[in-house]
Parts: structure tokens; C-alpha cells; sequence
């Protein structure tokens, strides 16, 4: 058996993980292996901030934990995809090990999708609840296999092959398997990262064989190997002017993979290759010499060619290359010219919307606003966060304030969940960062603490308040019709809509097109609302927010309940779970019509929160 000598690195970087969370101190190898994968693999973007409370939610291992150690939302995409983890501290494992790792994972998300909550504890339940109400439409369920063993001869197609068929290949579902070695490869570049790469080199395919334009830029055919070599001493340094890092993306990964073990000859074909900006480039004889550089399209492929066993020095292959001097007199002018080459190329993988919106004028200006509005606002992911702004409801970014909006200002809690990418559609993308920004900065900052509000203080008091233990799934649902209710509150008591017109316009929720044509006029006028709560009480004496939120909240709870119990005996084949039921919006406003003078009493009794 071949000597895993990854092994010992993860040893090493256990007794580290213990010295830098003192959380961790008395916890097993087991626990703190969990959190070394977490962290290395989730968490190695430096803007996402990995702490001792994300440990301790995240890893779930314990007594009928229904075989699963992880339970995240991934931190770095936009669709929240539901993350279940297992791992195993080994120093060897067999296929069978791995295999029934994965099956364990599996027979977990059916339970807990069928409702079959007993079959863990409270801890895991609640934790999955949590998560599962974040995911939506777009989100997919990736299960993870980490492991401290080397892989010696398990085959990762079989094991995806029983994703596969217990999924009948919905690509909904996702399988990650990390050995010992790809572990270590994670932690190297998770550790590695500088603000950019001074000099570097890449060998061409034959002497001087370039198509210079301009003399500003270049194309030339580069080296697998020579680009493989360049990442092993700089790492993701060299996607630091990139839109974002690399994030896994299994159907795309699996092409240039594919592409790389099967047909590498065909590779210069079938792939765009890399864009390179820099300040300056020489090319000479088969030597591309480059400075202040870095890759800003490519970056998938840069880090599979990485990655690959199968690029050597001796198997060898070309790739397309573009490499353009920065144009600018000014850094702003520099920068703005990075930008638009960075947009402008990244199409082989997706860019997010979240990353094509970067440092455009309306974002630059909505995080000054932001920044006015007492928040730490990202406008690129990377972004270090200020010590100032650490608290959860001090810092953000455009798809977190965007989806607050979108269920406090427009009141479409359940798109804002299951389809947040509405948000780049020009309906609402323009109301809210080109519109009237110091006001809805003043709203996001409200709802950035209403969320946190809900998140870290209502849901574990209401789980241990609450007497009927059946309404349990349903209030961990209701974040974001919870959201939304705390901005109808606000708009009810400052008078910016006509009450007798809303509900009158609620009475045609079973009509097609019911929002287009009934409500986004009206909500997406803000008249006058400039923040959600009475600014001297939310600067003052949080307290007493805390207060009427949690009876705003179990008063919608409670309706809310009341409404799903009904619909889900009335139509139990359409209406499964609660999560199934919030998911809609027409739900959501059919409990504010049924329940309306109910509502209108807890506002009132409340006004002192939204009105001085």
C-alpha cells in the first residue's frame, strides 16, 4: 500500500486547528477533522470569515446523528445548496467504507425530506430544518465524503454511480469525495493567497509564434505543464483580479476532466483556454515572461489542469492564451479596464450575477450608501470585512440585501427563497440599487438585523418556548415570511399603502399573473419608507425590537400554521411539508388576507417600533 503521506500533513494541521479555535481543544480528532475539511474546502474564500459558532452549528456529529458529521448551506454560491457531509479520520478505507458512507447520506435526506424527523436528534433535526428552508428551485443537494485515507484504487465514478441511481440521475444531486491528498491540495491553497503575482512564466508551443494586436496584446498557444507548474507556486494568487475564486462545479468539471484524461490532444479544440491581464509581457523564443499578472478567465481550468495526474512534463499538452497589457492612466481607470475584460471573457463557466455586478457605478454607489447606513456592504466576493462590521447584520452583499428586498420591500418571500435570481431581471434589480438608495439602504439595514434577529435569537427561544412540538418545522421555514411580514408592519404604520386597496387586490390571489398585475406597483413604490424600524429605537435600545419582533413573529407563526394545517388536510398530494407550502407565495398572502385583523391588532400594539 502506497505510504499516505498526506496523512501526516492533516495530523499536523489538526494540532493547528486546536492552538487557533480554542473551541476545539477538548473535541476528538474525529471533530476537529470535520472542521479542517469544513474550513478548507467551504470556508477558504477570506471574505466568508470561518469561526467557532460556524464549527459548532456546522458539525452535527453525536448520538443519532443519522450518519452525517456536516451540515451547511454553501457559503459560496447563491443558490444555498444544501450540503451534507460525512467524514471519516483513517488512515486507510476500503471501497465498502466509502460506499456505505455515502448510502448513510442518502437514507438521511429521505428521512429527513419525508418528514421523518425522529429518526435523528433534535440538534441534527433542527439544524436540517434550518438549511432546508434556505434552499430553493435553483438549489441542489451535494453530499460530501471526506476522508484523512488514501484513495488507493476506489473508483469515484462508481461512487457516483450511487448517487446516480438512488436519484434516477437527477442532477438536483451531487456527490464531492475528498481523499487524504485532495485535502491536502485544499489546505495549500486555502493557505497560499497573496494580493497578486509579481513575475511569472509560461512556455509556448513553438519560438516567438504569437498574433500581436497592437502592441497591447497577444495570443499564443501555452503549456499544460508550464501553467500546471505556475499554479503550484502561486495557487489561486493567480486569480487575484479574478470576479471570483474557483468554485466547484461538478457537470463542468467533469467536461475538462474528461476532456484532459481521455483526448488532451483535442484540448486546444474544445477549450477557451486563459485570459491574462498584466502590466507588461515579453514574449521571447518559446518564453512568455509576465508581470503584476493575473489570470482573469480560465480559472476553472487552470485549477483542474492543476489538479489533473494526468499533466506531466512528460504528457504535455497546449491550451489557448490571451494576454492583454492593463489599460489606464489612473488605478480607478486600471481597475475599471480589469473589470470589464474579466466580464467580458468569463464565459466557458458561468459567472454569477452576484460577481458580473461588481464594481459597476449603481453598486460602487449603493456601498457608499451602505457604508452611510452603518453597513459594510461587499461589492466583490473577496472582500475583506472591517473588524468594525464583524456582526452578521453590519456587513452584506448584493445577493443577501437583494434577497431581503425582495421579501421585505416586495413582499415575495417565497421567490426571494426559491428563485432569488429574479433579482437581475430589471423589475426589481432596478427599484432597489438604482433607485432610491438611501432609502432602501435604510430598509436593508433594518432587515439585515431582522434576519439576524430571527436566525440567532427567535428560533432557539421559540424551540424551547413553543408547547405544540408539530409547529416546529414550520417556524424554521418562516424566515423569510417573516421577513416580509415585519415590512408590511412597517408600511401598515407609516400609511405608505391604502390598506382597503391592498386587501381588495388580495382578493383576486387565485388569478394568473396575481402579483404582476395586482402588486408590484405597489410595492415597489416606496412613498416615504426610509427604514423599517423608528431609528432612535434601533439605535438605542435593541431590546425593545427584540421584543415586539418575537411577538410579530409568533403571531405569524401561528396563523401561518393554522393556514398550512388546513391547506395540507385539504390537498395533502399537492401540499407535502412545510417547506413544500412556503414555497409559494400565493400561500404567504393568503394567510396575511385570512388572518388580517389579527395582524392589524399586533401592529398597532407594536406601531412604537416602526413610528416615533
Amino acid at each position: 500500500m502506497e505510504k499516505n503521506a498526506a496523512y501526516d500533513v492533516i495530523l499536523n494541521k489538526i494540532s493547528e486547528m486546536r492552538t487557533n479555535f480554542p473551541v476545539l481543544r477538548k473535541k476528538t480528532d474525529d471533530f476537529v477533522f470535520s472542521a479542517l475539511c469544513l474550513k478548507n474546502t467551504f470556508f477558504k474564500n477570506p471574505v466568508l470569515n470561518f469561526t467557532e459558532d460556524i464549527i459548532l452549528e456546522s458539525i452535527v456529529d453525536g448520538r443519532a446523528d443519522g450518519g452525517v458529521d456536516i451540515l451547511i448551506n454553501d457559503p459560496n454560491v447563491e443558490t444555498n445548496d444544501l450540503v451534507i457531509c460525512q467524514s471519516k479520520f483513517y488512515e486507510n478505507i476500503s471501497y465498502d467504507d466509502v460506499a456505505d458512507a455515502i448510502h448513510k447520506m442518502i437514507d438521511f435526506y429521505k428521512n429527513m425530506d419525508n418528514g421523518n424527523y425522529e429518526a435523528v436528534n433534535q440538534t441534527v433535526q433542527k439544524r436540517f430544518l434550518t438549511l432546508n428552508s434556505e434552499i430553493g428551485d435553483e438549489s441542489k443537494i451535494v453530499f460530501v465524503f471526506y476522508t484523512s485515507a488514501y484513495k488507493n484504487s476506489i473508483r469515484i465514478d462508481r461512487l457516483n454511480k450511487i448517487v446516480k441511481e438512488e436519484f434516477k440521475n437527477d442532477n438536483k444531486f451531487e456527490l464531492q469525495v475528498y481523499f487524504a491528498k485532495d485535502l491536502e491540495n485544499e489546505i495549500k491553497e486555502a493557505e497560499s493567497r497573496r494580493p497578486y503575482v509579481e513575475t511569472g512564466e509560461l512556455i509556448i508551443d513553438q519560438p516567438d509564434n504569437c498574433l500581436e494586436y497592437q502592441e497591447q496584446a497577444a495570443i499564443c498557444n501555452i503549456s499544460a505543464y508550464s501553467l500546471k507548474t505556475l499554479y503550484a507556486i502561486h495557487s489561486t494568487d493567480l486569480l487575484a483580479r479574478n470576479l471570483r475564486y474557483y468554485i466547484k462545479k461538478k457537470d463542468i468539471d467533469d467536461s475538462i476532466n474528461d476532456t484532459i484524461k481521455t483526448s488532451s490532444e483535442t484540448f486546444w479544440f474544445k477549450n477557451n483556454g486563459i485570459t491574462i491581464i498584466c502590466k507588461d509581457f515579453v514574449i521571447s523564443g518559446r518564453r512568455l515572461k509576465l508581470q503584476d499578472f493575473s489570470i482573469v478567465n480560465g480559472g476553472q481550468t487552470t485549477t483542474l489542469i492543476y489538479k489533473s495526474d494526468k499533466v506531466s512534463k512528460d504528457v504535455d499538452f497546449y491550451l489557448p492564451c490571451k494576454v492583454i497589457r492593463i489599460v489606464g492612466d489612473t488605478e480607478d481607470e486600471k481597475n475599471q479596464f480589469s473589470l470589464e475584460i474579466s466580464k467580458a471573457t468569463n464565459s466557458q463557466k458561468a459567472i454569477k450575477n452576484i460577481d458580473l455586478k461588481a464594481n459597476s457605478p449603481e453598486q460602487v454607489r449603493f456601498a457608499n450608501s451602505m457604508r452611510e447606513a452603518g453597513v459594510f456592504y461587499q461589492t466583490k466576493r473577496g472582500e475583506t470585512i472591517p473588524k468594525d462590521y464583524k456582526l452578521d447584520y453590519l456587513n452584506s452583499d448584493l445577493a443577501s440585501v437583494g434577497k431581503l428586498c425582495l421579501a421585505g420591500i416586495f413582499q415575495l418571500p417565497a421567490t426571494s427563497r426559491s428563485k432569488p435570481s429574479i433579482l437581475y431581471t430589471e423589475q426589481f434589480y432596478n427599484p432597489i440599487f438604482n433607485g432610491d438608495q438611501k432609502s432602501v439602504c435604510g430598509i436593508a439595514r433594518d432587515m439585515l438585523y431582522v434576519d439576524y434577529f430571527f436566525r440567532k435569537k427567535f428560533i432557539p427561544e421559540f424551540d424551547v418556548q413553543n408547547k405544540n412540538p408539530n409547529m416546529i418545522p414550520f417556524a424554521h421555514n418562516s424566515r423569510t415570511i417573516c421577513l416580509a411580514f415585519v415590512g408590511l408592519a412597517a408600511r401598515y404604520c407609516r400609511k405608505t399603502i391604502k390598506i382597503n386597496d391592498f386587501l381588495n387586490k388580495l382578493d383576486h390571489s387565485e388569478k394568473d399573473k396575481f402579483y404582476e398585475e395586482y402588486l408590484y406597483d405597489l410595492f415597489k413604490e416606496l412613498n416615504g419608507l426610509d427604514s423599517i424600524f423608528n431609528y432612535d429605537i434601533y439605535k438605542s435600545n435593541k431590546d425593545e425590537i427584540d421584543k415586539g419582533l418575537y411577538i410579530l413573529f409568533s403571531k405569524l407563526i401561528n396563523e401561518g400554521f393554522k393556514n398550512y394545517s388546513m391547506a395540507k388536510k385539504q390537498n395533502s398530494q399537492k401540499i407535502s411539508n412545510e417547506t413544500n407550502y412556503l414555497k409559494n407565495d400565493k400561500n404567504y398572502f393568503d394567510i396575511i388576507f385570512n388572518s388580517w385583523n389579527d395582524f392589524v391588532a399586533v401592529f398597532e400594539e407594536n406601531s412604537n417600533l416602526f413610528v416615533k
